[in-house]
């Protein structure tokens, strides 16, 4: 797949829906309405009968029953009559998703309420734009009991990352898959990790459009779906013109770091997957090179960031009212190692949002990380001060249309 350049009883719970098959819609049988018995030649009266009979029955007959049908490793096919009204979701990319479709009053559940101050933070200059899933989120992790409870039409959750957690099996799986709704996630594709082992063979990767996709075919928005797909094209069109030769980029350290700079941890910059959808179509150079993280992050500290010594650092999770990005800065200054770092002697330390983005973050992530890498070729991020909302870019500041974002979401096709 490309990347960003990305058990039970014995029928279920719904007719409607179907997991791991095809329903089959067939048209609807035409009978012959209004004929005339003999040679009895009909009334005014009958004759407009039988046209508007044969009007609706032509029309019952050309236009099948809608069905909504997707493909996605690692659950293979999942059918939908309609689209879902009440879905269950654990990671934020998928929230995020079913805002920009315009159906965030579908999510019964999150995980992790940092996504919707992540959100609300890009979204600032939307006015009719409301986080409607913002009081759903949770605890890490779900039980089986609780799946039952919320009763959802749909699980965007991934069963072969499920199936890692405590208390959950395969025969689990299939259970909630048959008496509650189906399953429908892709986890392992954010970072190209290796799936449980029972899940490995044929599991294939995606990037978080491609993700993106079999969702809104699911709610049956595929005009929003499109519309958001020919922004993101056009910005990633805009970045890859306007990026300088690679001699020129900046090296770059993308960590997440304690305020109080006890915990600094590394995290990919340039790798596949949907992580990293929002630095990678950026190109800049990672000053720690070719070092190994063998899973989604590397301890590492001070002394090691100092002998990378980047240009830029990019500090993930910091534009939330819960970070001090303030005292992150002033605690590197004053570090006898730390202000040693170019990148906070030339003022080069920014904030980010987070990884676990959708496709509305990820628009905003990859303008705003532009503009901190490449400030002469798009514009200079402003100051970061805690609090702040996403900037008001002027138009032509903007690397997209915040706009007519907004109307995609409203409907405004």
């Amino acid at each position: 797949m490309s990347e960003d350049t990305g058990q039970g009883r014995g029928t279920t719970r719904r007719d409607y829906l179907r997991y791991g098959s095809v329903v089959a819609t067939g048209g609807l049988l035409a009978g012959c309405a209004g004929q005339s018995e003999g040679n009895t030649t009909p009334t005014e009266e009958t004759t407009e009968q039988t046209d508007t009979e044969t009007e609706e029955t032509e029309t019952e007959t050309s236009t099948p029953e809608a069905s909504y049908s997707v493909e996605l490793s690692p659950v293979g096919e999942v059918t939908l009559d309609e689209p879902p009204t009440n879905v269950f979701t654990h990671f934020p990319w998928f929230p995020d998703m079913a805002s920009a479709l315009g159906q965030g009053d579908t999510i019964n559940n999150l995980w992790w309420d940092g996504t919707v101050a992540g959100l609300e933070y890009f979204t600032a200059g939307f006015d009719e734009f409301e986080i409607e899933w913002a009081d759903k989120a949770g605890e890490y992790g779900f039980a089986k009991e609780q799946l039952y409870e919320l009763d959802s039409d749909l699980h965007l959750v991934d069963p072969a990352w499920v199936t890692s957690q405590d208390n959950w099996t395969r025969s689990d799986i299939d259970e909630i898959a048959n008496n509650v709704g189906p399953w429908l996630g892709n986890y392992y594709s954010s970072y190209r990790a290796s799936p449980p082992e029972e899940w490995a063979e044929g599991y294939e990767y995606y990037s978080l459009w491609e993700l993106f996709d079999r969702v809104a075919t699911l709610y049956g928005e595929r005009e929003r779906y499109e519309a958001l797909t020919s922004v993101h094209d056009d910005l990633l069109g805009t970045i890859e013109d306007g990026l300088p030769p690679e001699s020129e980029r900046p090296t770059v350290a993308y960590i997440s770091i304690s305020t109080d700079l006890s915990a600094i941890y590394l995290l990919r910059l340039n790798a596949p997957g949907y992580w990293n959808s929002h630095t990678r179509p950026l190109g800049a150079v990672n000053a720690f090179g070719d070092a190994q993280i063998s899973g989604p992050f590397k301890q590492v500290d001070m002394e090691a960031l100092l002998e990378a010594d980047p240009d830029v650092i990019l500090a993930l999770w910091t534009v939330t009212e819960t970070f001090d990005f303030g005292a992150l800065k002033q605690n590197l200054e004053d570090d006898p190692v730390g202000s040693e770092l170019a990148a906070v002697q030339n003022n080069r330390v920014y904030p980010q949002g987070t990884r676990w983005q959708g496709p509305l973050m990820n628009l905003f992530q990859l303008e705003m990380t532009a503009k901190e890498l490449y400030p002469e070729q798009f514009g200079a991020w402003p100051e970061y001060t805690d609090g702040d909302l996403y900037p008001e870019f002027a138009a032509d500041e903007q690397l997209f249309d915040h706009q007519r974002v907004e109307e995609i979401i409203n409907g405004d096709i």
